[in-house]
């Protein structure tokens, strides 16, 4: 592999890339729930429901960022 290909910048963009896809989603999960629990009077529903959902697509994003790195190792 070219050594621009390994380089640290690189790996520290993907790693705060993947936190940012993780931390936002539940954040953005947690005070949407909290928003709509406040609206509805609907205590734990929302909260637990979008910070689900959060998570979920958090890692949905995750997945798709590191999609093109799977196999880097295998093409040697």
């Amino acid at each position: 592999m070219p050594d621009h290909k390994r380089s640290p910048w690189r790996a520290m963009v993907l790693v705060s890339i993947i936190s940012s896809y993780i931390v936002g989603g539940v954040i953005g999960g947690v005070f949407l729930g909290i928003w709509l629990d406040s609206k509805f009077s609907t205590q734990p529903l929302f909260l637990i429901s979008f910070l689900l959902l959060g998570l979920a697509t958090g890692l949905y994003g995750t997945y798709r960022t590191i999609q093109p790195f799977l196999g880097d190792d295998a093409k040697k």
